[in-house]
């Protein structure tokens, strides 16, 4: 079981930091039943540990009735509003009419930023129909709060527990590897449960005095009540998951109630411990806590002089009082006809989990007795082998022997777990008896609890005995492909001419794959030869332009010694996979001499699947050879291109006035126009940009001119100037306006907000080649906003964006999907930025050192 490897890493545990906090998302989503999962990227979104298979099921999946929607109806999502502006989801449970329980790091928080608002959604089960659920408001200010304890107590307003109950505080700590339940709202959706492989440590309470455990949790969990399934009453707050060792903690609920006075009000009385050694007083004792009055009564009758005996004479008047005041009277037939039904009720449930039980049973010993049928086949194929003649005999018999002592240990586990089964029976009919002698509706419900248990354990004992069976059977099955390759291996070693031929065909296949590869690296060194020229061009142009001086050519020489250095550090990347051909012709050379030497037949066939492989390799690492040098040959011309440009830029600045040259200075993003350096949204001065460009819109018609004064306009959130500068159609060919109208249209920027309208603009400047369009357009594919979600595509946009030298997505990618961070990678690694072993799906540094290294190959940001 998952949980048994804890206690060897307790003492690990006691040093590794917590991952404790709530999962955070778009500030606009406070208030929202329904939450985009990981809507924005933040320090909010950890997962605090899922083990091996996430295993949280959505509570929807049970029964209307079910134990586990029961357990979960007092169970709400906490939505809160910190005063930075960033929205938190956690967990938490109502204890009485007036109070809720959760994470100190939730409120008041972690950071000290305060709250501004909190709300407490209840019966949010189904994210299909969020209508259904309710909000309560919540106070600010904890009633009760610890920061060691991580726990706080918080007003809840409406009395949600009139319709939705309360949990039941437990004071006590669980079990060494009892069986538990965490029920939450795992990144604020709809509710879901913990239950596979969900236990407590072993030991269960740390040095630390926390509870360990191996509950699947997710950010948003915290504040989870932990339930033990044994009396579904909760026995710790969790709170954490530790990020070294692999397990999630809790803070017990014993701890707690120690401090608190408005649980320990709350919770129930724990019962006094009977004294040892009391016999039979002992056992009535235990009855007497049953049976309430009576059993109180017929204690007292018998066991007089017990240490006990002034307490059951309290209780007895405690509950023979309100057995008066609440029980039906022994005359009203209504009364006891009603609670007859209730027992006859009851009983049909109990009767049917005995039924359930009874038949899992008979699966049980099924499934151990067709186990053990698996153990005397291996054994038979062992004994068959052992007498054979044929080749390979003695080696599959002692492959038989090995798999029959494997089998031996699913067998016998299964065999354990099946052997207290039939206890089970005996175990619930003893409760029926006690449910049909029941005199109160709290013994009904107690019996009730107690059965449902029994039924859970049985279920889960058949699920191991079933999984120990499946286990063998695959580990026999295995066991006959292994023997029909080894009687084959053993065929093959005596036909030592086949093998001959077999080398002899190898060898001419491997010489010809050699010769093939020869061929390719001296295509590859010539490859070479000719992208180092084009270094050396790109760095005599860059020399000239330098010496010319002319208009632009201080620019231009900037750009040829930008792609110089780009080139150049590509000719590494190029080198290497040359040097590597070398290298796979010795590699070759070794295998042929393999194919010489090999004994079996298998040998011979591993060995030209290698020398092939190699070839092939060879062959696309000339491919990737021939796609660098087209790409060089490609940025060359268009560097070509750019200087020209420059060159006819500079001579139209130059005759451009003083004041449109101020206001493009001061108002231009990056990449607006050549010979522009722009500015960036950080730097913007709109005061300055304003007073350049409304000077200049007297002298020039220059769309650049009117579209500086817009973007002042926008940054002063005076949309209504703005927008008809943006709208007008003399924009409609400069893409930096365009794109900004695009802009106004995602955000609703003094218009509607309006995303079909934003994506036709986005996919307008994209195509322009604008670097901004490429990445809005790119975060547009990602999260599926007016359009399929299509992370190829989004991934190919986003790069290209930074290609194109725009450093700003580099900073805003760990927010989107992994799925597309996965693509970036797959592009990255096609562009040579990354190895193939480095797609991981995870935004870390080697991704964003790639991403960089991109965009300082370009020679612009």
């Amino acid at each position: 079981m998952r949980h048994s490897v804890l206690s060897v890493f307790l003492t690990a545990m006691l040093a590794a930091p917590l991952a404790a906090q709530p999962v955070e998302f778009d500030p606009a989503d406070f208030g929202k039943i329904v939450v985009a999962k990981r809507q924005s990227a933040g320090t909010g979104f950890v997962l605090e540990q899922a083990f091996g298979d996430y295993q949280n099921e959505p509570v929807i999946s049970y029964g209307e009735k079910s134990i586990a929607r029961r357990l979960g109806r007092p169970v709400g999502r906490l939505d809160v509003l910190y005063k930075n502006g960033k929205t938190g989801y956690c967990t938490a449970f109502i204890v009485d009419t007036q109070h809720l329980v959760t994470n100190n790091h939730c409120i008041p928080g972690i950071d000290g930023t305060g709250v501004q608002a909190a709300q407490f959604v209840a019966g949010y089960v189904d994210a299909a129909k969020p209508d259904t659920a309710e909000k309560f408001q919540v106070g600010l200010e904890p009633l009760e709060t610890s920061a060691a304890l991580d726990y706080s107590v918080l007003r809840v307003f409406g009395d949600p527990s009139a319709r939705y109950g309360t949990v039941e505080l437990a004071d006590a700590d669980p079990d060494p590897s009892e069986f538990l339940w965490i029920i939450g709202h795992p990144q604020g959706q709809a509710q879901h449960i913990s239950r596979e492989g969900c236990a407590a440590g072993d030991p269960p309470v740390s040095t630390e005095g926390k509870v360990v455990h191996t509950c699947d949790t997710l950010g948003g969990n915290s504040g989870s009540p932990v339930f033990r399934i044994s009396d579904r009453q909760v026995v710790a707050l969790h709170h954490a998951g530790d990020n070294r060792t692999g397990f999630n903690f809790a803070i017990p609920m014993t701890r707690i109630l120690k401090e608190s006075a408005i649980l320990k009000a709350a919770a129930p009385a724990r019962p006094p411990e009977v004294p040892k050694g009391q016999g039979a007083c002992e056992v009535l004792w235990t009855a007497a806590e049953q049976h309430g009055c009576l059993g109180y009564q017929t204690f007292l009758a018998q066991c007089g002089e017990h240490p006990l005996a002034p307490l059951a004479q309290g209780l007895a008047d405690r509950t023979c009082k309100l057995a008066e005041e609440t029980d039906p009277d022994p005359v009203d037939t209504d009364k006891a006809d009603v609670l007859k039904a209730r027992i006859d009720e009851a009983l049909r449930t109990a009767e049917l989990q005995r039924a359930e039980i009874s038949r899992e049973v008979s699966a049980a010993e099924r499934a151990v007795l067709s186990l053990e049928g698996t153990v005397n086949r291996a054994r038979a194929r062992a004994g068959d082998a052992e007498s054979s003649f044929d080749p390979g005999s003695a080696e599959v018999s002692a492959l038989w022997d090995r798999i029959t002592q494997r089998l031996r240990t699913p067998l016998t586990e299964a065999q354990e777990r099946a052997r207290v089964m039939p206890t089970l029976l005996s175990s619930i009919d003893r409760e029926l008896d006690v449910l049909r002698g029941a005199t109160t509706e709290a013994e009904i419900e107690s019996v009730l609890k107690r059965t449902a248990t029994l039924a859970e354990s049985s279920r889960e004992r058949l699920a191991f005995v079933s999984s120990r069976k499946s286990e063998a059977e695959t580990l026999f099955k295995d066991g006959e492909l292994r023997a029909v390759a080894m009687l084959k291996d053993a065929v093959q070693d005596q036909r030592s001419a086949a093998l001959r031929r077999t080398i002899d065909r190898a060898l001419i296949k491997a010489n010809d794959a050699r010769r093939a590869m020869t061929v390719d690296h001296e295509e590859a060194k010539e490859l070479l030869a000719l992208y180092e020229a084009l270094v050396n061009r790109a760095r005599t142009q860059a020399a000239t332009a330098r010496r010319s001086g002319g208009p632009g050519d201080a620019e231009a020489a900037d750009v040829w010694e930008s792609l110089g250095r780009g080139l150049a550090g590509e000719t590494l990347r190029v080198k290497a996979r040359v040097e590597g051909m070398e290298r796979f012709g010795r590699a070759i050379g070794s295998g042929l001499e393999t194919i010489r030497k090999a004994g079996t037949e298998a040998e011979v066939l591993q060995a030209l699947a290698r020398i092939e492989s190699t070839a092939g390799l060879a062959d696309d690492w000339l491919s990737v050879v021939e796609a660098h040098l087209a790409d060089a040959r490609e940025q060359f011309a268009v560097t070509e291109v750019r200087v020209a440009a420059l060159r006819l830029e500079a001579e139209e600045a130059a005759a451009r006035p003083p004041i449109v040259v101020r206001c493009l200075e001061v108002s231009m993003p990056v990449f607006a126009v050549e010979g522009i350096t722009g500015v960036s949204r950080e730097d913007f001065d709109a005061d300055a940009a304003e007073l350049a460009c409304s000077a200049a819109r007297k002298v020039s018609d220059d769309p650049a001119v009117h579209y500086g004064y817009a973007r002042a306009m926008i940054t002063k959130k005076r949309y209504g100037e703005a927008l008809p500068i943006l709208q007008n159609p003399r924009m409609s060919g400069f893409m930096p306006a365009r794109y900004s109208l695009g802009v106004a249209y995602n955000s609703g920027l003094g218009v509607r907000k309006d995303f079909d309208r934003a994506l036709a603009i986005y996919r307008e400047t994209a195509a322009a080649g604008l670097p901004q369009g490429k990445f809005s357009l790119g975060v547009y594919y990602s999260l599926g906003r007016a359009v399929r979600a299509d992370h190829v595509q989004a991934a190919r946009y986003l790069v290209e964006s930074i290609a194109d030298g725009y450093a700003h997505p580099i900073t805003q990618l760990h927010k989107l999907p992994n799925a597309t961070t996965r693509e970036i990678q797959r592009e990255l690694v096609r562009r040579g930025y990354l190895g193939a072993g480095q797609v991981d799906g995870a935004f870390g540094p080697t991704t964003r050192g790639a991403l960089e290294r991109l965009q300082q190959a370009s020679g612009r940001g």
